[in-house]
């Protein structure tokens, strides 16, 4: 079924890691460990949906691109351009995550996740969207919700609740799970770049750590991207995520992050993958595997042209699913998911200032 219309390999060496100054005494780099995650709770939920309808006012999603754990329907509701609300009936539960991203080729449009919670016995995910200028706008997005805890994979997820905190000090977000145990840190660095710590980063680093994945979404009601940059090379490892508004300037935002290994970005033991795509330098001829997981073995690799990638991962056969997109490694670009089939997905990247198409390291996940 395809779309309407529309660990890494061992011997490999890879390029030095971006590192970026902090300035932080060591005490407050240390992970604190708790017994018991900040936010796990009752009522395991997870669900996905492709709005392939932006500018209907309210539908019920009939196409298999859409899964509700409770087997209950997904409605969207628009009450303005660009303002969606999704509804996933029967599915309330505690905590969790959400995320968003834009869909399509060629789509430059920004998604945000501005809120999630329990209604009544229902799980209600707010997303609101812009075109590249910022004006709210319709467009086609895919969206997720979790607050499973990952087993027997690692899996972390967190809300960066503060958008601008003071310099170089460390807070715990507002919301948090972690399967490691460790207590997740979050500090600012500059305007709009961010340094995260995460147990279940440091559990795999700096052996397979690229094998897992990141998916990251700005928080609020107006247009921002969130891209993760990478991890600096020491441990525990800071990780970077870097936040711009639509003229691609540097913005403070909250947002919100999940990082998967091993168990798919839901926390499910679904049919899903990864891969994580590099170059070295400015060298277009050399792009690597990163990192992946497939039951079927390494992704195949193919670059249709400037930023506009293809990726295919043997063995894997989803009836629909839920596939999703991110820049990775540079700070410049951002990327998206163009369209996927059982099998393979396309991605797109683009300049962050220009919107217009550029090559980027990249990272694909999908979930069946």
């Amino acid at each position: 079924m395809t779309h309407p219309g529309s660990g890494s390999p061992s011997g490999r060496t890879l390029p030095p890691m971006r590192r970026y100054p902090i300035a932080l005494a060591a005490a407050l780099l240390v992970i604190l460990f708790a017994p018991v995650p900040a936010f796990a709770g009752p009522g395991a939920v997870d669900g996905y949906v492709w709005v392939d309808q932006p500018s209907t006012v309210d539908y019920t999603v009939g196409h298999a691109w859409r899964h509700n754990s409770t087997g209950g329907d997904i409605t969207v509701h628009r009450p303005s351009a660009g303002v969606y609300r999704l509804t996933f009936e029967g599915m309330a539960g505690s905590g969790g995550v959400a995320h968003a991203r834009p869909y399509g080729s060629g789509n430059t449009a920004i998604c945000t996740v501005a809120g999630w919670r329990s209604g009544g016995s229902d799980q209600v995910v707010d997303v609101h969207c812009f075109d590249a200028a910022g004006t709210a706008a319709d467009t086609r997005f895919v969206a997720g919700f979790t607050n499973r805890t990952g087993l027997p994979g690692t899996l972390a997820y967190l809300f960066a609740s503060k958008a601008s905190p003071p310099l170089g000090v460390p807070y715990e977000p507002k919301s948090w799970y972690d399967s490691t145990g460790g207590t997740p840190q979050v500090w600012r660095q500059s305007v709009g770049v961010y340094m995260m710590i995460v147990g279940t980063v440091d559990s795999h680093y700096p052996v397979d750590h690229h094998d897992g994945v990141y998916q990251v979404t700005a928080y609020g009601r107006g247009p921002a991207r969130c891209e993760v940059h990478g991890e600096n090379d020491e441990t525990p490892t800071p990780i970077a995520v870097f936040c711009h508004d639509a003229a691609g300037a540097p913005v403070d935002t909250r947002f919100v992050v999940t990082y998967a290994h091993g168990v798919s970005a839901l926390g499910t033991g679904a049919a899903s993958a990864n891969a994580h795509y590099s170059y070295f330098s400015d060298d277009l001829t050399s792009w690597y595997l990163a990192g992946y997981r497939n039951a079927g073995g390494a992704t195949g690799f193919t670059r249709w042209g400037i930023g506009n990638y293809r990726v295919t991962f043997p063995g894997l056969a989803m009836g629909g699913g839920h596939a999703t997109a991110g820049s990775r490694g540079n700070p410049s670009t951002y990327c998206h998911i163009a369209w996927w089939g059982p099998g393979d997905a396309t991605v797109n990247c683009f300049d962050r200032t220009t919107d217009l198409p550029a090559d980027s390291e990249f990272s694909v996940l999908m979930v069946d």
